[in-house]
């Protein structure tokens, strides 16, 4: 028998989150058809004035001129692009209240929030690394796992780093906060990858860098410790992803088997070596650019942008007004070679970059900063389907979601209708009509009005 969720967590879902969808959803046999729709699969091929079926949460058929059954739910879709929803690999939730930030904000009610907020935008499935106070984490994966929580599907990623360090010190600097997993040498190392494994985790985060400040010393995790949980993990299909922003670092990761990177080499441009490492390797990199050009001339703040500040409450975006510093009008010669630096990395590595955003941690919000990276992924020399790509099905496929970031026939029906072409415009992307995850459409316009209404 399936055991229902806590009482205060099932009242959270009903009264706060709107799970009960404001539009009657469709009996569960119902077979759905999107007609007349150009559909973007995520793999680059796209099918102009297509069709798209689903059933039961899932597509069964994906093409032109198909015939629909008699019985079936048509929605005309003239004029409006479907794209898959996105894949986000790399975010923190839990400690975000909008304008407020720590680890008390960690809580089912804020984390079931955190997924909603991703689904309005669009995000179908959200990783979040290295960060999640595990016992929340996994009752809210649990109960949505279980049917009774909507939203972008959860996935965890816990951190390994040095004892003391790792996280960015503003996690470190907490009080509360639960800490790293530990891995001083390899041994430790080896012990904690197959404990994580035990427990069901199939994506693990390390970080390598000297951000030990909390100790005060600057340990970087030693590439004997980093090769032992690589090595471990390989045993047990554990997807690793690490954090690194130096060339050297990198290329010392890759050389070892490391195939995942958050942030992509900030400190030099990339050169042959690395590029070919990366080519032969597969490698997959989250440049999380928003991070990053918050000092260039053309950031707009979110609280300035309709897209962020309509479902936003009034108090929340005058206290960012109030903080807010704008980028300098005039930036020094070392500035723009090094913005010119790192739009040339992302070109050069546009075939291996996958979408992730660092929201929660740096002051970007759930949902609304993939669209900004996304832009950013254009304005630094992708194409608007590489952008696409880069957000749906190759971020998919780096962490083995072989369910999502596709719209083919057998795959998970996450989607979202578009009302412009984003081919034409990457910030089309923010033309959202209508949002479906697990084949439900996401009621947008009710958690919006609560959003907005919040204090």
């Amino acid at each position: 028998m399936t055991r229902s969720p806590p009482l205060y967590l099932a009242l959270f879902f009903a009264l706060v989150c709107g799970t009960a969808q404001s539009q009657q959803a469709e009996p569960a046999d119902t077979i759905e058809v999107f007609t007349n729709a150009r559909i973007i699969i995520g793999d680059g091929s796209i099918v102009d004035r297509g069709t798209l079926e689903i059933r039961n949460g899932i597509i069964l058929t994906v093409g032109s001129s198909l015939l629909s059954p008699e019985d079936a739910v048509v929605h005309d879709l003239n004029g409006k692009t479907i794209i898959p929803a996105l894949v986000n690999t790399h975010a923190h939730l839990g400690w975000e209240a909008y304008g407020d930030w720590g680890s008390q904000f960690f809580t089912e009610e804020n984390l079931v929030d955190h997924l909603y907020r991703h689904a309005y935008y669009g995000v179908g499935t959200i990783i979040s690394t290295g960060s999640d106070k595990e016992d929340v984490a996994q009752r809210v994966k649990l109960e949505q796992l279980r049917g009774n929580i909507r939203g972008a599907r959860y996935e965890l990623s816990p951190g390994m780093g040095s004892p003391g360090g790792g996280p960015n010190p503003r996690f470190t600097d907490d009080p509360d906060y639960w800490g790293v997993n530990p891995i001083a040498d390899p041994e430790q190392a080896i012990r904690t990858v197959r404990e994580l494994a035990t427990q069901g985790y199939g994506i693990a985060k390390i970080w390598v860098d000297t951000r030990d400040e909390r100790r005060g010393a600057q340990v970087k995790l030693a590439p004997e410790i980093y090769r032992a949980v690589l090595e471990t993990a390989a045993d047990y299909d554990m997807r690793i992803i690490a954090h690194a922003t130096t060339l050297a670092d990198h290329k010392a990761l890759v050389a070892v088997g490391n195939r995942r990177f958050i942030h992509m080499p900030y400190d030099s441009a990339v050169d042959d070596e690395y590029l070919e490492l990366v080519q032969e390797n597969n490698v997959y990199i989250v440049p999380t650019l928003g991070m990053i050009t918050k000092q260039e001339p053309y950031y707009i703040p979110a609280f300035q942008d309709p897209f962020f500040y309509d479902q936003v409450p009034d108090a929340v975006l005058q206290s960012l007004n109030t903080n807010y510093t704008a980028p300098p009008t005039t930036r020094s010669e070392a500035a723009q070679e090094r913005s010119a630096m790192l739009a040339d990395n992302l070109f050069r590595l546009k075939d291996h970059i996958i979408l992730g955003t660092d929201a929660g941690a740096v002051g970007d919000f759930f949902g609304y900063a993939d669209h900004v990276e996304l832009s950013l992924f254009v304005r630094m020399g992708m194409t608007p389907m590489e952008a696409i790509i880069a957000a749906t099905s190759r971020a998919a496929q780096a962490f083995g979601l072989n369910n999502v970031g596709l719209l083919q026939a057998g795959k998970a029906a996450d989607f979202v209708i578009l009302n412009a072409n984003p081919l034409d415009d990457i910030n089309n992307t923010r033309q959202i009509d209508a949002v479906y995850i697990r084949g439900e459409a996401m009621d947008r316009e009710s958690w919006s009005t609560r959003w907005t209404l919040e204090n």
